[in-house]
């Protein structure tokens, strides 16, 4: 493994996320501050998958380079001959970009520059702030390693680890708490989950990105079912073939269209992943029979 050096008098912050490890290391330990919902994820380590070094400029100006994505919201992705990168930028701070990432390739290397003059009057810079966390790691499971979805992960200690996928008010939150107010279940995420290949088995990962009903826990669990969440009359589960499922699956997941290689990984990823798991459409009413009936179904 190769050994990350590091000038005299570096500070360092490590963070581990679905098995992916993130280290930041600046000259000063403020810049290295992290979220408090980040802490139950940090580790130490003297080398992550991911190393972000951190430091400051005075102004950063629009850049002239190649546009090739606009998420729409607070970020946009630019790339030169050897980098990708990623400006970040809010009306609130200002018109220039108030921080901006230069990360390599493989998504493995990065260097983050924060704008002392939009964010001088700033109480508590976290330059690890979402979305960059969530777009370092997805991005970097794209390259080979993983894929990050859309849903809840919870592990019922009598039943095992079951994933639940769904958009934006299809229940995820409203799945959690039934579970939780019936059943001894750890809740690994109730919005975003990280799905690894580990030997002949698929797990999944909690992450810190969590929904309305706050469950975030870095654990892990296999998966025994995938169920994609739907609104209904009356609990139903209606088996899914494969090429219906990983149509399913890729709505609800993170991928980088801005990638083919990265698109094409994740097509692959999916396939494997409904070859090796019983995939279903859960059409349920918000109320415990919706427990019941995954506690009594029977593949």
């Amino acid at each position: 493994m190769p050994v990350c050096v590091r000038p005299p008098g570096t500070h360092r912050c490590c963070l581990r996320i679905g098995e992916v490890s993130i280290g930041l290391s600046s000259s000063s330990a403020d810049d290295i501050r992290i979220a408090e919902e980040l802490n139950v994820f940090r580790r130490d380590s003297p080398y992550c998958d991911i190393e972000i070094r951190i430091g400051w400029t005075q102004q950063l100006q629009r850049l002239s380079h190649k546009r090739i994505f606009d998420s729409g919201s607070l970020w946009t992705l630019y790339e030169n001959r050897s980098s990708y990168i990623f400006d970040f930028a809010t009306s609130l701070l200002g018109s220039q970009p108030y921080k901006r990432l230069y990360v390599d390739r493989d998504f493995s290397q990065a260097q983050l520059f924060l704008n002392r003059q939009c964010l001088t009057n700033v109480e508590q810079v976290y330059p690890l702030e979402y979305p960059l966390d969530e777009l370092m790691i997805t991005n970097w499971l794209a390259c080979g390693r993983g894929v990050e979805v859309h849903g809840c992960g919870l592990v019922d200690f009598e039943t095992g680890g079951h994933l639940f996928l769904g958009h934006s008010g299809s229940g995820k939150s409203t799945t959690t708490l039934l579970w939780k107010s019936m059943r001894n279940v750890r809740i690994l995420s109730d919005d975003r989950i990280i799905l690894r290949n580990s030997g002949n088995d698929i797990w999944m990962h909690g992450t810190p990105w969590h929904g309305e009903a706050g469950f975030a826990t870095n654990q892990k669990k296999k998966i025994s079912r995938i169920f994609i969440l739907e609104h209904g009359g009356q609990n139903e589960i209606l088996p899914l073939d494969q090429s219906r499922a990983v149509g399913e699956l890729f709505a609800r997941c993170f991928p980088p269209f801005y990638s083919r290689e990265s698109l094409d990984f994740i097509i692959s990823c999916l396939l494997h992943i409904t070859n090796s798991i019983p995939c279903y459409i859960y059409r349920f009413v918000p109320e415990p029979s919706a427990v019941e009936q995954i506690l009594t179904f029977h593949d």
